[in-house]
């Protein structure tokens, strides 16, 4: 200590400047303290005297940057006058959607459906009559058949068949006989003609069928002289009866002639076959 002293009373001037810069140290270290500590108590940084708000904002460009980010509204966001306006999205909204369409789609639908129903309601009418008007023609089996609609009944018994041929038993479905009406869909060019019976289209020799309801217990037949043939082919049979073979003579086919000497009220000719007396369905043979 007495070496300072004796310092201190050689260079006087020097040891007064030195205390004075160190009164101005503590001083102000004490208001540093002071301000920091009142800053701290309101949660703000409170800047030194010598700063100006502007000095802060240029010394600290992180801090400058969060707050712009803070007043500036995000882009793209709604409300924004200097950025697009974005409206929100919403489901099934909108002519483009499917959504949108699906009415139209499913009253189109409900349209095409009426109109399948109803040609359908067409079909099944038009099957009844064979699919055609009356008048009309149509081809069934190779027949052409002119549609009508009409009820007959047998003149005699008489078979109902699957085809319109004589040529297997086995497409014999029922027979029906006189005073049984069923309904008649079409009469065809070979002597053959379209029946319904209990909902199924079966075929009948047409000469054997009336719709006025006569009836032949004892046939009787016409006298008749000319040349004949089979419209297709047909059965020269020994007796007027188709309802066994046993009875079949020969078959007779289209250009082959013979000589007809009766017309039968029972739907059958009589025909010379070779000189023997035959018989054959008369609605089967044609003179061309």
């Amino acid at each position: 200590m007495r070496g300072i002293r004796q310092w201190m009373s050689d260079h006087g001037e020097v040891a007064g400047i030195l205390v004075f810069l160190l009164v101005i140290i503590v001083i102000g270290g004490a208001s540093y303290g002071i301000s920091y500590a009142a800053g701290g108590s309101s949660g703000k940084k409170s800047p030194s005297p010598s700063s100006s708000p502007e000095t802060l904002a240029q010394g600290n460009p992180a801090e400058s940057k969060e707050s712009a980010a803070e007043q500036s509204p995000p882009s793209g966001a709604s409300g924004g006058e200097n950025g697009p306006s974005v409206q929100p999205l919403e489901s099934g909204a909108g002519e483009s959607t499917p959504a949108a369409s699906a009415p139209e789609s499913s009253q189109a639908a409900g349209v095409t459906e009426a109109d399948a129903s109803a040609a359908l309601e067409s079909v099944s009418g038009g099957a009844a009559q064979g699919g055609q008007a009356q008048g009309d023609t149509f081809t069934e089996h190779g027949v052409h058949f002119q549609a009508v609609d009409e009820q007959v009944t047998a003149k005699i018994e008489t078979n109902l068949r699957r085809v319109p041929s004589t040529e297997k038993d086995e497409d014999v479905v029922t027979r029906i006989y006189n005073g049984d009406w069923i309904k008649r869909t079409g009469i065809g060019h070979n002597g053959w003609s379209r029946v319904e019976y209990e909902g199924q289209v079966l075929y009948a020799v047409t000469s054997y069928l009336s719709t006025d309801g006569s009836s032949v217990s004892v046939p009787t037949y016409q006298e008749a002289s000319d040349s004949v043939t089979a419209k297709e082919e047909v059965y020269l049979r020994s007796a007027p009866d188709s309802s066994t073979d046993d009875n079949v003579v020969a078959t007779l086919t289209h250009g082959e002639f013979v000589a007809r000497t009766g017309i039968g009220s029972n739907g059958w000719s009589k025909l010379d076959y070779n000189g023997t007396e035959v018989y054959a369905v008369t609605s089967l043979l044609t003179t061309e």
